[in-house]
């Protein structure tokens, strides 16, 4: 078959599949709609698919357009890291949108640290933070939707980095004026309890595995998305919750809960940075990589894999 293809039209399929519009693709290439359809009609002749499906005023990839994107995307990545081979990052002039994935206690307690830092070393570059989602935060970075992860749970998969960051414990948190619990329940106290969860999705799962390793009785009341809002839940109830020690505290010294020590081992979680692996240097991922490490790192966590 003839290559009857160029790189426009690949990156105009990489630009449809993030954007699902071909308005808003042309728009992030500065051409005319027209050539975005164009380019779409010659890929799906050639592909032999439809690529797209228009459903609900958005386009929905096929699975073909699933399977091609990762490898389009770093095929595009990889020439313009070639072309670019000459130029210096310059942290200090870069206007670059780094996409940081983040749990909601990230958020709160790993953010400020980061864009403190950003400020004064990349003060033009700017940060679009992503909930996280452990179930997609290894695809996120292998689709090019996410530049770095920071989670607790380990992401599998050859082609991501890791570098462990810190430790994280846990501990109870419940209403300040607890009328039956105090900073150090027995156990059968802590089962006599309701007590409220957080989502899977949040990476933190420390507690729940060891709950049910130990075959402790827990009766969960609400499963909250992330940890923010648990402090109002357990404020207006007796219910019992747990937390990040670092985020817990910071709640206790606002006055918003009250701590008590779980009548249980958790061993600590180990908070990691993830990136993808790439074939070809990339100076801005590389810097940001650093930066975050710099940062967060306490510089004596082990890598436990």
């Amino acid at each position: 078959m003839a290559n009857n293809y160029d790189l426009g039209m690949l990156r105009v399929f990489v630009s449809v599949y993030k954007t699902r519009s071909v308005t808003l693709a042309a728009e992030n290439l500065f051409v005319a709609q027209p050539t975005v359809s164009y380019a779409l009609g010659k890929l799906r002749k050639r592909f032999g698919d439809e690529l797209f499906v228009r459903r609900h005023q958005q386009l929905v990839p096929t699975r073909l357009a699933d399977e091609l994107y990762p490898r389009l995307r770093e095929i595009l990545e990889r020439l313009d890291a070639v072309m670019n081979a000459a130029e210096v990052f310059d942290p200090a002039a870069t206007t670059r949108t780094f996409r940081l994935v983040l749990s909601d206690v990230g958020v709160t307690g790993l953010l400020p640290k980061i864009m403190t830092a950003l400020s004064v070393r990349a003060p033009l570059a700017s940060v679009d933070v992503v909930p996280l989602a452990l179930s997609h935060a290894g695809e996120a970075l292998r689709l090019g939707d996410a530049d770095a992860v920071v989670c607790t749970p380990v992401l599998n998969g050859h082609d991501l980095d890791r570098t462990p960051l810190f430790t994280q414990p846990y501990i109870g948190v419940r209403r300040p004026d607890h009328p039956r619990i105090g900073s150090t329940p027995s156990l059968e106290e802590f089962e006599t309890e309701r007590h409220v969860s957080v989502a899977v999705e949040t990476g933190h799962t420390a507690v729940d595995l060891r709950i049910r390793e130990l075959g402790i009785h827990r009766d969960v009341a609400v499963t909250l998305p992330s940890f923010t809002g648990i402090a109002g839940v357990l404020t207006s109830t007796t219910y019992l919750g747990f937390a990040p020690r670092v985020y817990a505290e910071r709640s206790a010294r606002l006055g918003e809960v009250g701590l008590y020590e779980l009548p249980f081992e958790v061993p600590e979680s180990v908070v990691s940075l993830y990136t993808i692996r790439r074939d070809l240097p990339s100076p801005e991922i590389d810097w940001l990589r650093e930066l975050v490490v710099e940062v967060l790192g306490d510089g004596s966590t082990p890598d436990p894999t």
